[in-house]
């Protein structure tokens, strides 16, 4: 009984539509690995031509031929992708030559599938969503790169498998049970695979040297701060949710959340810059003087921004990063700009107190320089603010009118003249902490108190689950920093303040509850490892990790250290190559003693030498039974045919001959033997 068509097919599956959708599969896990680092018109572009793709394939799959109509010729698919080749070479520049690279790659794979596929086809469409992969791992390696890794591991184990079939017979159909069968048997090979990539990259030695850092472009992401920064800037980041920094540090109060990044002492009237030489290896000015008071020890993990600054807790006392060096200031700096993920340890002291006797700085008075273009207005009222005041006493009052003189934090319309802090403080009344910190630095130093601003992050998110401050870039912050004189029984030096409301970062300081907060310091949480253990990776890292083994174990006279590393590694060698020559020894022993042929090769050969010593040989083309039929001896002829009959009805069950079908076999070629 045969069942109609259309219930049989319900319980198969054509191969060559599986390859199909699963090759739809694996480029859109390359096509979304890198969509939110390409440009929206690329991707949309990819999404419409893959769309027109399915459409012409739905409708070709009704068809019973192997006909080329209705897909877009191969010469025009050529030519579309030499054109595509020649626009990304001319859109790539010097300091990007991913993105270009990637967004060129988007629109090759998906015009691939505009025309009829076959096998070399597949692989190609497969190689070039592996480049993509591979483009997304350039562009930024966080945690989802792992996982369109593994998904992509699968999908092209499968589809290699499935390819192979459909190369040998396109119109092939599998029962569901069959299919099934063999998908599951694929995922295999990854399951064995991944855990053995895990162990190589492990214990695989790698160098420190970034030697694919030239093709990586800077992070997304923006400090907001650079040598200046201009009344206004800070505010187009302000709602940039991009992380910019995490930090493995206890937990300390609000109040004390500043992460300083640079020192801002010249002011020409609309922008601040910082004056201070990076041309020094150490810090060669007084305005970094020695503190005392609580130590915060810190571990950064500062993410690509494209600057040199280093970011930590104010203020910084020492900062353990490899040819970075402080100007002064409390402001430390990388040798290289910051393209790459960067961990460094830094120590900083808060609640700090300066030593009795403290003398102020050398230059101290540039720090009270303002520019002509500051309207008497202003230089008024700070005269009337501070007028017979010490200098802690005038930097207070100039705060409490900034907080309780009826101004507002805002991120829109903010003052944009020739004269903005003029603006800001007497019509306006509302801007951001660039406009309450730069108001007070002038009013202060107006009344001659030396004054700078600072810029930096305020804020944070502690991850009570990996015991680290996550900052945003949207935490970017700036605040004044005034040197107070040793009067009323107070010591002197640089002393932190912040005129900015305070209601202006309530949205992202402290530890609010709730299980949304939590799904995101766990997802966070991720993150954080993934770049500790995955992307920080290095030999150093691979050291301790030996050693940790080593103790743990209790291996003795195993300690690795850089110093005895190249002798360990020599003796590691000589190691391996022993080991390699017992192994190769013992494979061709193996070969030669021990190498069995397949027992239905020997009968074959042994059917073929025996008819050779009557004089028929057997040529390499000839089939069994198209060289019996060569045979003139009529009754040697009968007796071979009943050999190769049987021998090929065995053979081609593709099952091992079991002792007795061998048996038989040999009695069959001993039958052998003219009348």
């Amino acid at each position: 009984m045969h069942l109609p068509l259309s219930i049989r097919y319900i319980h198969s599956i054509r191969v060559e539509t599986a390859v199909k959708i699963i090759s739809y599969a694996i480029a859109l896990t390359g096509f979304i690995s890198v969509a939110v680092d390409v440009e929206f018109v690329f991707s949309a572009i990819f999404v419409i031509v893959v769309a027109i793709a399915v459409y012409l394939d739905y409708q070709k799959s009704a068809a019973t031929h192997d006909s080329s109509e209705g897909y877009v010729p191969r010469w025009i698919i050529n030519a579309l992708s030499v054109i595509v080749i020649i626009l990304s070479v001319y859109r790539m520049y010097g300091e990007d030559l991913v993105e270009p690279a990637v967004e060129a790659l988007l629109i090759l794979l998906s015009i691939k599938f505009l025309e009829q596929k076959r096998f070399r086809d597949y692989m190609q469409i497969y190689l070039l969503s592996l480049f993509l992969l591979a483009g997304a791992a350039l562009l930024s390696i966080d945690l989802s790169f792992f996982l369109y890794f593994i998904i992509f591991f699968f999908l092209i184990s499968s589809a290699i498998v499935l390819l192979t079939y459909y190369s040998q017979v396109p119109r092939l159909v599998m029962q569901r049970e069959v299919f099934v069968k063999i998908v599951l048997k694929t995922m295999v090979i990854p399951l064995f695979a991944i855990p053995m990539a895990a162990i190589i990259f492990f214990v695989l030695p790698r160098t420190d040297y970034p030697f694919f850092n030239f093709l990586n472009r800077a992070g997304n992401g923006r400090s907001g701060f650079s040598d200046s920064v201009t009344l206004g800037g800070v505010s187009a980041i302000s709602q940039d949710t991009s992380v910019i920094f995490r930090a493995v540090m206890e937990q300390i109060g609000d109040d004390q959340l500043y992460w300083r990044g640079i020192l801002f002492d010249v002011f020409d009237g609309t922008s601040w810059k910082s004056s201070l030489s990076d041309s020094h290896s150490h810090a060669d000015n007084d305005y970094h003087p020695p503190l005392r008071g609580r130590r915060i020890p810190q571990t950064i993990y500062l993410e690509p921004y494209g600057n040199r600054y280093v970011f930590a807790l104010d203020k910084p006392i020492s900062i353990f990063l490899k040819h970075a060096h402080s100007p002064g200031g409390f402001m430390y700096l990388a040798k290289e700009p910051v393209k790459g993920k960067l961990r460094y340890d830094a120590v900083s002291v808060i609640e700090e107190q300066h030593p009795e006797g403290n003398a102020p700085p050398v230059d101290i008075e540039k720090y009270k320089e303002l520019p002509k273009v500051i309207p008497a207005e202003i230089i008024t009222l700070a005269h009337t603010l501070t007028k017979g005041k010490d200098s802690r006493a005038s930097a207070l009052a100039i705060l409490a009118y900034l907080r309780d003189g009826g101004y507002s934090y805002s991120l829109e319309n903010l003052p944009l003249s020739q004269l903005p802090l003029s603006e800001f403080l007497f019509k306006t009344k509302s801007g951001n902490c660039e406009y309450f910190a730069s108001s007070m630095a002038v009013m202060l130093r107006a009344s001659g108190i030396a004054a700078n601003v600072v810029g930096g992050y305020k804020g944070g998110q502690y991850n009570t689950i990996g015991g680290y401050y996550m900052v945003l870039q949207k935490n970017a912050h700036v605040w004044v920093e005034a040197y107070i004189d040793g009067q009323a029984q107070q010591s002197p030096g640089w002393t932190r303040f912040d005129p900015t409301p305070a209601a202006a970062f309530s949205f992202d300081i402290g530890s609010r509850g709730g299980l949304l907060r939590t799904l995101q310091s766990a997802i966070d949480s991720l993150n954080y490892y993934w770049g500790v253990f995955v992307i920080n990776y290095n030999f150093d890292r691979q050291i301790q990790l030996f050693n940790k083994l080593r103790t743990n174990i209790r291996i003795p006279a195993m300690k690795l250290s850089l110093s005895k590393i190249h002798g360990q590694l020599k003796t590691a060698a000589r190691a391996s190559a022993a080991v390699l020559a017992v192994i190769l020894f013992i494979a061709v022993m193996r070969h030669i003693f021990f190498n069995k042929t397949a027992p239905e090769k020997r009968l074959l050969g042994g059917y073929l030498r025996k008819l050779r010593k009557f004089g028929f040989d057997k040529r390499p083309s000839d089939g069994l039974e198209e060289f019996v039929s060569t045979i003139t001896d009529d009754a040697l002829r009968q007796k071979a045919g009943n050999f190769a009959v049987e021998f090929e009805k065995l053979y081609y069950r593709d099952e091992r001959f079991t002792k007795e079908q061998i048996r038989r076999l040999k009695a069959l070629i001993k039958a052998i033997r003219p009348v």
